[in-house]
């Protein structure tokens, strides 16, 4: 920190990197979920424990962390007040002190702690002068937030030395055997943190059988344009007085309402599940992340596009909210970090499809008026190549640098956004919806034959056609191929409406 803040107000803005790699670092679902749990609130925690541990008691009211309930204004009318949590968004948090030499004290105890409490995360920090301007003191913050990351070297723990027993996947030094298995010092973290009442096959409790049909879906979801819908909604607010309570307001509401909606795509789920499988009480899902507008979790893979179309139909119920979503089919011996660098992938391959300016007009004016589209995007993952999406497809789905894909698709949303709706009808998931439909009817052997033949290019998918044609299957009229593949694809994976599931 610089010296010339020591003894002046701050405001301090925290960001753990890598925790989605973090947690999917792992192939065991103890690792796994345990690693979800210690990252859900790691940084609050840290501001409590460095309260609990360093500050006396007599003055401990005048370090503030609860901001959800506590005085929006403490700090800037009490004096004695030493250090508030303003609000916790987009993963970051943002905290107030009174002089630097206190965030630098909590700036260290932190970055312990997090070290002790993961052992690899790594924390970046970002402090600016506190002036009366929130709108500059935000604005500077975030700058100085993206120059620490720019310059922050990714620094890891020691590896093992070649004397020493290693993981085989973080490459950490062995530092525990329990019941002939070895595990490194971050392995046991995490599962010391897994929930003692859940199980350690969740994961295979989520399959419809072992075996040949044991595909699982890791699903990305992500708010669209939130950090330039929360700029247009503070541009009119300056003083920090008006500000915080207005930022309050809107970092609860995505919460709320991201989590709102995941809570009845997750019944939805619920209700779908004898479709898939006789699961007799057990889940086919399991939330990972839930945290403001990013939401990861994994399910059975028959769930993934009903769950995520879902959730993207519904996201704009309540609030005038849109996000994007990517799914990555994955069976058991896939790594699950590949497998959600796929699925991030593909919400990357959805964001941009959205924003493109070819079918939506101005983008800075729908952009600011959060009127981006819903958008998601799938790939099965059959190489580790996969997680470098937009190189694999051209490599593997494309015949003369021609993609026969029509992925990402949009979800249509209520119809006052007839518009929005209009313009994307092009990439509408009703075309896949339709055509899902057509192809249940179609015999495995040839819906296998007219998949193969896309692949291999014009001459053979028309050839193709023709075949089907003079057996009789005359919907093939309108050529949709690229949405054929998509469906063929996917083809073992469909759920139709009150196609129940047989034992």
């Amino acid at each position: 920190m610089k010296p010339e803040l020591q003894e002046k107000a701050v405001l301090a803005m925290y960001d753990v990197r890598g925790i989605q790699s973090y947690i999917f670092k792992s192939n065991a679902a103890k690792e796994i979920i345990g690693a979800s749990v210690i990252v859900a609130n790691v940084i609050m925690d840290g501001l409590n424990a460095y309260v609990r541990k360093n500050i006396a008691e007599a003055v401990k009211e005048n370090y503030m962390t609860d901001w959800e309930n506590d005085n929006e204004h403490a700090f800037l009318e009490n004096r004695e007040i030493q250090m508030q949590v303003l609000f916790i968004g987009g993963g970051n948090a943002y905290v107030l002190f009174r002089n630097g030499a206190e965030c630098e004290k909590v700036n260290r105890f932190l970055a312990k702690y997090i070290m002790e409490q993961t052992y690899s995360l790594n924390l970046a920090v970002a402090v600016v002068e506190k002036t009366d301007s929130y709108n500059f003191d935000y604005e500077a913050i975030n700058k100085e937030m993206r120059r620490v990351k720019a310059n922050m070297p990714s620094s890891q723990p020691i590896g093992a030395m070649p004397f020493m027993e290693a993981d085989p996947i973080t490459g950490y030094p062995i530092t525990k055997v329990e019941k002939g298995k070895y595990f490194c010092t971050e392995a046991v973290l995490k599962r010391n943190a897994f929930p003692k009442q859940e199980s350690e096959k969740v994961f295979d409790n989520m399959v419809t059988e072992k075996g040949d049909n044991s595909t699982l879906a890791v699903c990305h979801i992500d708010g669209n344009s939130m950090g330039d819908s929360i700029r247009h909604i503070m541009q009119k607010i300056n003083g920090y007085e008006n500000a915080v309570p207005a930022m309050r307001n809107i970092s609860k509401e995505i919460a709320d309402t991201f989590r709102n909606n995941f809570d009845k795509m997750a019944k939805y789920m619920d209700e779908l599940t004898p479709q898939v499988k006789m699961a007799d009480g057990k889940k086919l899902y399991r939330e990972i992340i839930v945290a403001g507008d990013d939401i990861t979790f994994v399910c059975n893979a028959k769930l993934a596009v009903p769950a995520v179309r879902y959730f993207l139909e519904h996201i704009g119920d309540e609030k005038d909210y849109s996000a994007c979503g990517g799914i990555a089919f994955f069976n058991s011996h896939f790594p699950f970090s590949d497998a959600y660098k796929v699925a991030e992938a593909c919400c990357v391959s959805a964001k941009t499809r959205a924003k493109e300016e070819s079918h939506r007009g101005k983008v800075e004016e729908n952009t600011s008026k959060g009127k981006i589209g819903n958008f998601f995007d799938f790939q099965f993952c059959t190489h580790i190549s996969v997680a470098h999406l937009e190189a694999y497809r051209e490599k593997h789905y494309a015949v003369n640098g021609q993609l026969f894909l029509a992925r990402p698709y949009y979800v249509p949303l209520r119809e006052d956004q007839a518009e929005l709706n209009i313009r994307n009808r092009g990439f509408s998931v009703e075309k896949f919806e339709e055509w899902s439909e057509v192809f249940q009817s179609l015999p495995r052997n040839k819906a296998k034959l007219l998949r193969n033949a896309i692949s291999k290019g014009e001459n053979s998918r028309q050839e193709t056609v023709t075949f089907l044609k003079s057996r009789g299957y005359t919907q093939f009229e309108k050529e949709e191929y690229a949405v054929w593949y998509d469906v063929l694809e996917m083809m073992d994976l469909y759920i139709g409406e009150g196609k129940e599931h047989e034992n």
